[in-house]
């Protein structure tokens, strides 16, 4: 009986250890000295997330040992003088060790018992070495350039292009001998896309397809731990700033498609990041109407529930913001305004004025902005006035003698209307937060651009005029 008892406290013991250790990372690190601390992080997007602090332990050691499951990706292993090394933690087997000095040198690397580390330091030594050759090449390649002697030139361009093409065969090579590591995906994930031997000499447009199809071919979209990687944000803003015509038409289905996929693979990681990204770039885009796009991520994503990660104060935010700027997004038709003109009498409605080209601008004469960009949209009037173009300017103020002293002055002579007997809801509808607001609607008052520089309306108004001209040159008698 006390055989048994004993036997079964050495079993849970055993349990207790294996629960208590689901990670061990043991680093020796030569040239540091006890006490000193070192910092382990992992890569999220481009940036570091610190996980743990640790010492150099009387054995000489750096320990990092935890209960949990650390997050697989690249991490990195900051030393007291803030310099670092990257090393892989996949999601099995999070016992190893690793050896190293400070020097950092490639060859003093070694991983004992983690056949990730193994693959990601065999390919850190063969690429230093490598990246000395580089460097030698090219410096002999300038002092050929210098001596104007072009087939030396010629030769070491070869000779670089080699080096590459070996650091690109190596990494090919680990990702065979390594094909169920981390690592390997990680490998595969810089691999460029393979095009077809029939596509390779398109100039139709059809080899661009097919890369931006299959760009994502050589990147685990299933494993949030791509993530945790140099690599996804990077793939992620080229994707979506080039390989897609920046206006809202063609980046939002790229979004929904790539965020639909994630979502469909349960990356949750992945799948925020993408929306979250996606939501702050867009927001921040000095294009024009590229404001739709966050109008979508709003309404698609956050208020209607997709956003796991946000609490009800940033759902409701989100989705306030989209109601205000959702009327004036374009491809809308523009918030109808009735507003008077200077002698308070005579009013002005903005869907009921016939012309193929109507420009909606909000501005203040006492506004530093509007008193550029007025005198520039006046040149462009009155260029343009006489093929039908209209301007609908709405004073926003309440300084009627001096807004009026200021048409007088400077010849505006285009519609000049203001909201007298303050009746009007311009500036909830138009979402006036400051000014001034340029809008070009088509001859349907629809919204087909917003705020561009003063010094492009003229451009974008002519290409619209004869955009029209051209649609309606047989109604002409």
């Amino acid at each position: 009986m006390k055989l048994n008892r004993i036997f079964t406290v050495v079993l849970l013991l055993l349990a207790a250890f294996t629960v208590q250790a689901q990670h061990n990372i043991e680093f020796k690190i030569n040239g540091l000295n006890r006490g000193e601390e070192c910092i382990l992080a992992h890569y999220y997007a481009d940036q570091n997330k610190i996980i743990d602090t640790a010492v150099v332990n009387p054995s000489g050691k750096v320990v990092f040992k935890g209960p949990d499951k650390l997050k697989n990706g690249v991490y990195i292993i900051v030393l007291p003088k803030h310099t670092y090394i990257e090393f892989v933690v996949p999601n099995d087997d999070q016992t190893f060790a690793i050896e190293f000095d400070t020097s950092l040198a490639s060859a003093s690397k070694n991983a004992i018992g983690s056949m990730d580390n193994q693959a990601f330091f065999e390919f850190d030594k063969y690429a230093a070495e490598q990246g000395i050759k580089m460097r030698s090449l090219r410096d002999q390649k300038k002092v050929a350039e210098e001596a104007k002697n072009e087939g030396e030139v010629e030769s070491l361009n070869k000779q670089i292009a080699q080096v590459d093409k070996d650091v690109d065969k190596k990494r090919r090579d680990l990702i065979v001998k390594y094909p169920t590591t981390f690592t390997a995906k990680l490998f595969r994930s810089v691999l460029d896309i393979e095009i077809p031997e029939s596509l390779k000499t398109d100039t139709t447009g059809k080899k661009f397809d097919y890369y931006r199809e299959h760009y994502w071919d050589n990147i685990d979209l299933n494993d949030d731990g791509m993530l945790r990687t140099p690599v996804y944000k990077n793939k992620l803003e080229y994707f979506m700033t080039k390989l897609h015509v920046q206006s809202p038409d063609s980046v939002i289905p790229a979004i929904d498609k790539l965020c639909g996929r994630l979502e469909n693979n349960g990356t949750d990681e992945l799948f925020k990041y993408t929306v979250w990204w996606c939501t702050n770039h867009f927001e921040e885009s000095k294009l024009m109407c590229m404001d739709k796009v966050l109008h979508h991520m709003a309404n698609d994503y956050y208020c209607a529930g997709r956003c796991f990660w946000a609490d009800s104060a940033l759902t409701a935010k989100m989705c306030e913001h989209a109601g205000k700027i959702g009327p004036t997004i374009c491809g809308e038709i523009a918030p109808d305004m009735i507003l008077d003109d200077t002698t308070f009498i005579r009013k002005y409605q903005l869907h009921k004025i016939s012309a193929p080209v109507t420009i909606v601008v909000f501005w203040d004469h006492q506004c530093g902005h509007c008193k550029k960009e007025i005198p520039k949209l006046v040149e462009m009037y009155d260029t343009l006035h006489a093929r039908g173009l209209e301007v609908y300017s709405v004073y926003t103020k309440g300084d009627w003698e001096g807004w009026k002293k200021y048409i007088r002055k400077n010849k505006l002579t285009w519609i000049n209307v203001m909201d007298a007997f303050n009746k009007s809801t311009f500036r909830k509808d138009y979402n006036i937060i400051s000014t001034p607001q340029v809008y070009l609607l088509d001859e349907n008052k629809r919204i087909m651009f917003k705020n561009p520089p003063a010094e492009n309306v003229g451009i974008i108004a002519d290409i619209m005029l004869k955009q029209y001209e051209e649609k309606h040159k047989e109604d002409k008698p």
